[in-house]
């Protein structure tokens, strides 16, 4: 499995955010988006996602194309595990129901695993309102795994984590694409703290 992006063009408000882009990130690969603030990081997620439409250019997935200029593949349809930075949990169920809402019944021996890594056993119950910030993106997080996605997309997934439970989720995130064998893609301000994950390649955004 690879992510393979090739010439993606996109603009907003008549500004060009990037133009030809190009990079893979190979299986079992963390590839990490810098750039200064403003430049798109998390729009380029978003458009990986299907969340957001690109001018022009391709991309594709495991050799499933997501979309070029005759094509575009649904979000719903792409299965990717997305970590939002503002969590996306929905508002109306509790902490057990967000992360099983898209599992993969072939990940259902993995849940207890997971959400004890992520220490979200005492917090199932609660409905995302109830939960502090760290606590949601830890639900975010094994939400996206337990999907058994064919990609990982990390929109700053540990600035709500104290250092133990980044640490631990850190952890996770590397056993789970190794297991998977997938690519991931992650955007975030801060590499100083994130030893336990092995940054195999930078996309910079200018």
């Amino acid at each position: 499995m690879s992510l393979k992006i090739k010439n993606l063009t996109f603009s907003f408000d008549k500004a060009c955010l990037f133009n030809n882009l190009d990079f893979e990130v190979e299986k079992n690969e963390i590839g990490h988006v810098t750039g200064q603030s403003g430049v798109g990081k998390s729009t380029l997620l978003n458009i990986i996602s299907g969340l957001i439409k690109p001018d022009s250019g391709s991309i594709k997935n495991n050799e499933v194309l997501f979309n070029d200029t005759k094509l575009f593949l649904k979000p719903e349809k792409r299965n990717i595990g997305y970590v939002f930075q503002d969590f996306a949990l929905f508002p109306h169920i509790n902490a057990k129901k967000n992360i099983k809402y898209a599992a993969h019944k072939d990940f259902e021996g993995l849940h207890n695993d997971v959400v004890e890594s992520l220490s979200l056993i005492d917090h199932l119950n609660k409905m995302p309102h109830e939960l502090s910030g760290g606590q949601k993106q830890r639900v975010s997080i094994a939400r996206a795994l337990l999907m058994r996605p064919s990609l990982v997309l990390l929109d700053e997934p540990f600035s709500n984590l104290d250092e133990n439970n980044s640490i631990n989720a850190q952890k996770l995130i590397t056993r789970m694409i190794e297991e998977l064998q997938i690519p991931c893609l992650m955007v975030t301000h801060d590499l100083n703290k994130l030893d336990y994950l092995k940054i195999e390649k930078n996309i910079t955004l200018t």
